[in-house]
């Protein structure tokens, strides 16, 4: 009972109080039941990967084997675009001997732990109500593990616990703690590092009545321009990493002339309704729609400005609410204002959806927790009330209890259901496991070349083999990169439908290839028409050439030599030696 009592108390927020320990205790359930579950299907499979891993975590495998990926383009495109701080703690932890595609399965775990825990004296330092935590970690936790973000282990899933301690070290005004945050933070991910620095920088003015002021705190223009310097360097580091290995970032009117940056294409932003372009997408604002109950933070800024004052007075405990929630309006400004400045100068601040999505769900969970604490301790305040005039609760009542309660039970366990969140997690499940083992047989240089999307996409990860090309692979953002991508692509989809021999033979000297893969059906008419990463594309001709070959009922010369050169074959597939290929006269 007094820990009952107790949810709803004013408390100071500290470990020192057992109370406040209980519930901080609590709020670690949710993480370790999604983590569990989570890490429980990503090996309960013998090739499984989450979608992001793909091209985030399967290179990083060669920290553990110097021999795999060797002078691989992608490979190397894929380490130029992540952060300092990301290489360089997947590769402390391959110095340890764990594999990073393993690890890779139990660090999300890890990171919601430590986000779970900076963001409970969050949300208690804006409202000092222990259950003010736990409603709060439990709608972070809910929205976090039904997304491909925080699952797939890459930079990305990294912003969750960073930036939850960006904020708690900013609220508690420790200058030190929120400068190595931030650092460390832009390390992993550059975009929320400058999105910490507008936050700062919003923070800068003070509003006194209807009239803002800057601050008079020599203190705070300090850290704030320790903080600009520090991601203002890293990001220039980081351009300069990317630019010196996949070249300068395609142009606003390249990007606009390219299909693939139009609906379909792998970079897909232009060409979409103004609703969705704003709203979704590369493009967008991106709020949070998971769980439903996040968008009860909407109402927070009513009951906090009191407008209409009938909100402040519906909530007694709302007069608990500190002075930093005004941290929440601070960060919503910072997020909208990059946002729009990275539509303005697109695409020198990259993505402008970056500077908006992980902000809006910082909050919006916060701005949930609070509202859910305000609701339910008036309800349970309304309904002690009734018992205690009356010693009992009306039929009347007693149906609403049991409405709420069974509310409550859903809004809990409905997020919670495994087939629910497992599927918005992106899971790449391999169909084609004798084939992965297949491959993964070939010496450890070996490339790989086809136009299957799934052996493409999923090789590197399933048999640590190198692949020409894939759709997965080939973004289009980076010009020398690209350049070579769209080559490849080209170059392979001509080799595979050419007549020639000879043709198909200077493809494979001049690339190395060790192992073709063709689909079955790669000769019908309507295979190429199925390949949507290949017709979306700048190489859209290469495609249209063959198929016109096709339809002429001209035959690929691999045609010939499947017979002599196939070393494996399934229903769908077949693996032809290019050695084999090559040997033919």
């Amino acid at each position: 009972m007094k820990i009952a009592q107790s949810a709803f108390q004013r408390l100071p927020p500290s470990l020192k109080d057992r109370q406040v320990a209980f519930w901080f205790g609590l709020s670690f359930i949710a993480p370790l039941y999604y983590g569990l579950v989570s890490f429980w299907y990503a090996t309960s499979y013998t090739y499984v990967v989450q979608d992001d891993a793909r091209y985030h975590i399967a290179w990083l495998q060669r920290l553990i084997d110097p021999a795999l990926f060797p002078n691989d383009a992608i490979a190397d495109y894929y380490h130029a675009i992540q952060g300092v701080g990301f290489s360089t703690f997947y590769r402390g932890v391959a110095a340890l001997g764990i594999e990073p595609l393993f690890f890779a399965k139990v660090l999300p775990l890890l990171l919601a732990l430590v986000a779970t825990a900076y963001l409970f004296w969050v949300a208690l330092l804006v409202l000092p109500v222990p259950i003010c935590g736990l409603l709060t970690t439990l709608i972070l936790n809910q929205n976090i593990w039904i997304r491909d973000d925080l699952i797939s282990a890459s930079p990305r899933a990294f912003v969750y616990p960073l930036f939850s301690a960006f904020l708690y070290y900013l609220l508690r005004g420790k200058r030190a703690g929120c400068l190595v945050s931030l650092g460390i933070l832009g390390s992993f991910y550059p975009q929320m590092a400058l999105v910490g620095v507008g936050l700062l920088t919003v923070r800068l003015v003070r509003w006194q009545g209807p009239r803002p002021r800057l601050s008079t705190r020599s203190r705070d223009y300090a850290v704030w321009l320790i903080a600009v310097v520090m991601t203002g360097a890293t990001l220039l580091l980081f351009s300069h990493q990317v630019a010196a290995q996949a070249g300068r970032l395609a142009s606003l009117a390249e990007m606009k002339a390219w299909p693939e940056f139009q609906p379909g294409g792998r970079g897909g932003y232009f060409g979409y309704p103004k609703l969705l372009f704003w709203f979704d997408g590369l493009s967008g604002l991106r709020f949070p729609l998971f769980p439903p109950v996040i968008w009860l933070g909407a109402m927070l800024p009513l009951v906090v400005w009191k407008v209409p004052d009938y909100f402040a007075k519906a909530f007694p405990l709302s007069d608990a609410i500190t002075h930093r929630v005004s941290v929440l309006g601070q960060l919503f400004v910072a997020s909208v204002g990059l946002f729009f400045c990275a539509h303005i100068i697109f695409p020198t601040l990259f993505l402008p959806s970056r500077y908006s999505f992980y902000s809006m769900r910082f909050v919006l969970i916060i701005a949930a927790g609070v509202m859910l604490t305000l609701v339910m301790e008036c309800w349970v305040a309304w309904l002690g009330e009734q018992w205690l005039q009356r010693g009992r609760w009306s039929v009347q009542e007693t149906g609403q209890i049991v409405g709420s309660v069974g509310l409550a039970i859903a809004v809990v366990i409905v997020p919670a259901v495994p087939q629910l969140f497992l599927t918005g997690q992106s899971w790449q499940v391999g169909t084609h496991e004798s084939l992965y083992d297949h491959i993964a047989q070939s010496p450890k240089d070996s490339l790989i070349v086809s136009l299957v999307r799934e052996i493409n996409d999923n090789v590197p990860a399933f048999s640590e083999r190198s692949v020409l090309v894939g759709r997965e692979f080939v973004l289009p953002y980076h010009i020398d990169f690209y350049g070579e991508m769209r080559q490849r692509m080209r170059d392979l989809v001509t080799a595979q439908y050419s007549p020639a021999l000879l043709e198909v033979q200077a493809f494979i000297e001049a690339y190395g290839v060790d192992l073709w893969i063709l689909a079955q059906d790669f000769t019908d008419v309507n295979y190429l028409n199925q390949q949507a990463w290949l017709l979306q594309s700048l190489e859209r001709r290469a495609v249209t050439v063959a198929d016109e070959a096709l339809e002429a009922g001209v035959e690929p010369a691999l045609v010939r030599v499947i017979p002599q050169c196939t070393t494996f074959r399934s229903e769908r597939l077949i693996v032809l030696d290019a050695g084999c290929i090559a040997a033919v006269e």
